[in-house]
């Protein structure tokens, strides 16, 4: 089945046009723009503020020696975290893309090699048709709740097929069961095992055991791609960054009143920095 993610899906872009990087959807412009219109704003007031009344000036001093060194550690810091954290999240992503692929590729490979494996006799090909039939549906249930639970979205962005001609009970059962993708990876192996006992499926067992090796090495990728969507960026790294960010956004706003600086000017030199 064909994930339906909307506006969850990666973007993609050809790189191709300068206006490829002016899109707005998926930009970090937005809430950029959150922090640094107001900051902006802060600082045009506070500089139009002390030009009306310039005892205001004595509550921004110019910064010593100490607090500019302060300041360049602290943007130091935080770059690194930054970096750091964008490196970790990126490496993370690419990881469970490669799970979830690999997982694809290998229940492929088993699902092309049972078609592959089917008899050519005409007193079975009614079975053949209802073995591919249900093999079909089952993979495609267990890829789309193997998607779900990676993805933590709804069941309905990863819609599997039709599911005509299945028992009723069944899909009831189904629905009821908290364990979904291994509900459905026992009902692909058990109607391996009985196609192959009423010879549907025409291939010796030792060639045929290969589909199970591959059955479970796709659910452990699956498994170890729910490991990074389970497993969050460490909450003390995320907390210490947004406080850094905070500060960074604020702090710039008396140090550029300190200079002296007309308002629009400290608004626009406050906006390039926190932007």
């Amino acid at each position: 089945s064909t994930p339906q993610l909307n506006s969850a899906r990666m973007i993609i872009y050809t790189n191709t046009s300068a206006w490829e990087y002016c899109r707005w959807r998926g930009s970090v412009a937005p809430k950029s723009l959150r922090w640094a219109v107001p900051c902006a704003g802060l600082a045009a007031l506070y500089s139009y503020a002390m030009g009306l009344n310039p005892d205001l000036r004595i509550f921004f001093n110019q910064p010593t020696q100490s607090e500019t060194t302060g300041w360049t550690l602290f943007t130091s810091i935080l770059g690194f975290l930054v970096v750091f954290r964008a490196q970790l999240s990126y490496s993370r992503y690419w990881e469970g893309l490669t799970l979830l692929e690999r997982a694809c590729a290998v229940w492929l490979n088993g699902v092309s090699n049972l078609i592959a494996f089917c008899s050519r006799d005409p007193k079975v090909l009614h079975e053949v048709d209802d073995f591919q039939y249900l093999l079909s549906r089952y993979m495609s249930l267990l890829m789309s709740f193997s998607l779900t639970d990676v993805s933590k979205l709804d069941t309905g962005r990863f819609p599997p097929l039709p599911m005509e001609g299945l028992d009723p009970e069944t899909l009831l059962y189904l629905n009821n069961t908290s364990a979904k993708q291994n509900v459905v990876l026992q009902w692909v192996q058990r109607l391996v095992v009985d196609s192959a006992r009423d010879g549907v499926i025409d291939i010796g067992p030792p060639i045929l055991s290969r589909v199970f090796q591959e059955f479970s090495i796709g659910i452990v990728h699956i498994v170890d791609a729910r490991k990074i969507s389970n497993a969050p960026f460490p909450f003390v790294f995320a907390q210490m960054v947004w406080i850094m960010l905070v500060f960074f956004s604020l702090l710039p706003v008396p140090l550029i009143c300190a200079a002296g600086m007309p308002a629009m000017k400290a608004a626009t030199y406050a906006f390039l920095i926190t932007f």
